[in-house]
C-alpha cells in the first residue's frame, strides 16, 4: 500500500533550476527537498508561537543553571589555574585507580 501521494506543482523555469541544483547539492530528490522545506516551515511556525509564563520560567531556570556551568574561576593568576587543573587531574587519576581495582 502506498504511503505517499503524487501531486503536481507549478514552478517557473528559474525556480525549477534552483530547486534541482539545491536538491543535487544536498543529495536529495526534488520530493525530499520539498518535504524538508515543509518541515522547516512547520518548525518555524511552532518556534514563533508565544510561550506561557510557566514555560518561560522553566526555560529561564534551565538557562540560569547552564550559565553556572561546570567551570571554575576566575583565577587571579595563571599559576592558580594550573594548580587547580593539576588537582583535578590527581582526583581523576585516583578515581580511575579505585575503579580499576574494583573491576579486578
Amino acid at each position: 500500500m502506498r504511503t505517499t501521494k503524487a501531486i503536481s506543482i507549478s514552478l517557473t523555469p528559474a525556480e525549477l533550476k534552483q530547486a534541482e541544483r539545491l536538491a543535487r547539492q544536498t543529495n536529495r530528490s526534488l520530493s525530499g527537498l520539498f518535504r524538508e522545506g515543509l518541515k522547516r516551515l512547520r518548525e518555524e511556525e511552532r518556534a514563533g508561537t508565544e510561550q506561557t509564563s510557566a514555560q518561560r520560567k522553566i526555560i529561564d531556570a534551565r538557562l540560569a543553571k547552564a550559565r553556572k556551568g561546570p567551570y571554575y574561576g576566575p583565577f587571579a593568576t595563571a599559576d592558580e589555574m594550573i594548580a587547580h587543573m593539576k588537582g583535578q587531574l590527581k582526583k581523576r587519576a585516583a578515581a580511575k585507580k579505585v575503579k580499576t581495582a574494583r573491576s579486578r
